[in-house]
């Protein structure tokens, strides 16, 4: 689960928030302004949610994580972990956040991560450059998108209405969706860049 919340989570969040921000790497999106402190901002949000381990030492896992992301060796590419997104967001992103709202926590982080998986979906970055969405989801999104002529909370709505991905909690829970599509509706007005950047206080 330390894997799933803490890694991949934030694996996650680099890749969609990364790569609409035109950052080709994990690396490259860690150097850019707000992306470390969004990091460490969704590992302080889904720590708590994680069971006390004997002998895991969490600071320590974290900092071989910041380490890792940080290394130009690796060469982990944004868009290939953003690959299959559907299928990675219930255990990576929603389980931490249902966890969080089931104790009235707020969890902006991880929201900005999944509002980022949604303006995925739209299949042109931040600077107008298009790519191709590879989710078992895809169609089903671009029927969404098409549907709706591009109208970005229309869109956001009705994708945060897929019950294999979301469930039928969270789509029933105006909070949570209200947060999302404004999170969207932000990322397509002022960039992923912009967004992330605010994290770094």
């Amino acid at each position: 689960m330390a894997k799933l919340r803490l890694l991949n989570g934030a694996h996650s969040a680099l890749a969609y928030l990364g790569a609409l921000a035109g950052h080709p790497f994990v690396h490259v999106a860690m150097a850019a302004p707000g992306y470390r402190e969004l990091v460490a901002a969704l590992w302080e949000e889904a720590a708590m949610t994680l069971s006390r381990l004997e002998g895991f030492d969490q600071t320590a896992y974290c900092a071989a994580l910041t380490a890792r992301f940080d290394n130009p060796a690796l060469q982990h590419k944004t868009h290939q972990i953003a690959m299959d997104g559907s299928q990675k967001l219930p255990q990576r992103l929603l389980a931490p956040i249902r966890a969080r709202r089931a104790e009235g926590l707020p969890h902006p982080a991880l929201s900005l991560a999944v509002a980022a998986w949604i303006r995925w979906q739209f299949a042109r970055n931040d600077m107008g450059e298009t790519y191709s969405v590879d989710d078992p989801l895809s169609g089903v999104t671009g029927a969404i998108i098409a549907r709706h002529k591009g109208a970005v909370r229309p869109v956001a709505e009705d994708i945060l209405r897929l019950e294999t991905v979301f469930g039928t909690d969270l789509p029933g829970d105006p909070p949570f969706v209200a947060e999302i599509c404004g999170l969207v509706e932000a990322l397509v007005r002022r960039g992923a860049g912009s967004l992330v950047a605010g994290f770094a206080g």
